[in-house]
């Protein structure tokens, strides 16, 4: 004999249901936006199918529950759903918690009158110039240069298959022309990913006898990342990013990627 329904849990369960379903359906939309813009990465390709399989668990589920093997499959469906949300929560935790400490922590160091390296982590150039997102970096990176005369800066990224120039020159070129002095800028051009961006820039470090407390410059879900691999190559490290604002409709795709990333690098590295 099957127990009498609970109005009360099917409710609840309903109201979360219809929860889930409009995040995923506003997380879509930002996934295919950024697909639209040709900015296609596992973030948001892994976002879709993540996303849709969510809304047809939302709408069939009344339907599938009707049947006793098909509501068993549709609950197991959506127990892991459900841990994948989770677990993104977890990882998002640790990027949250650089993002609301980082710069204070950059500021506390010159404050006490310690020179500082600024680490740009590379992005994409487009025909010679800095991508968007690229371009909220330097914006950064000069703010901070600017304030605080004493720091030296490591330009970082090498040059892809489709960039005219490497990224790292892109930025010495844009922080030149925004009034940085070139004498304060190095250019580690050799990197393809923040791994190789931060273990080449430690070894220019090393070489220059460059200041080893860092302040890394980069979006704010990236800057988590930036600042672990800087502290495990025994860099003090803080990071700083630039309003998000501007690329707000592109960042759940590559908050999403930066998941898989730390992913990586937590078990695999």
């Amino acid at each position: 004999m099957e127990k009498p329904p609970n109005k009360a849990l099917d409710i609840t369960f309903a109201v979360l249901r219809i929860a889930a379903a409009a995040v995923c359906a506003f997380l879509l939309y930002t996934f295919i936006y950024t697909i639209s813009l040709k900015q296609i990465n596992h973030g948001n390709v892994i976002g879709c199918m993540y996303c849709g399989s969510v809304l047809i668990l939302a709408i069939a589920y009344p339907f599938l529950k009707k049947k006793k093997p098909l509501r068993i499959a549709a609950k197991a469906c959506g127990c892991v759903l459900t841990a994948f949300a989770v677990y993104c929560a977890v990882i998002s935790c640790f990027i949250v918690s650089e993002m609301t400490h980082g710069e204070d922590s950059a500021l506390a160091v010159s404050s006490e009158g310690h020179p500082q390296t600024v680490i740009v982590l590379g992005c994409m150039v487009l025909d010679g110039e800095p991508s968007p997102m690229l371009a909220l970096r330097i914006g950064k990176a000069e703010e901070y240069l600017s304030a605080h005369p004493d720091a030296v800066c490591i330009a970082t990224g090498g040059k892809g298959s489709n960039e005219e120039i490497s990224e790292a020159e892109c930025i010495r070129k844009c922080l030149v022309r925004d009034g940085i002095d070139e004498s304060r800028i190095y250019v580690e051009d050799k990197s393809v990913d923040t791994t190789e961006n931060i273990r080449f820039s430690t070894e220019i470090i090393e070489d220059e006898g460059l200041p080893k407390d860092i302040v890394v410059v980069s979006e704010c879900y990236h800057i988590f990342r930036g600042v672990r691999q800087a502290r495990l190559n025994g860099l003090h490290a803080a990071g700083i990013y630039p309003d998000p604002a501007p690329v707000i409709k592109t960042m759940p795709s590559y908050w999403l990627r930066e998941i898989f990333a730390l992913s990586r690098d937590f078990f695999f590295a």
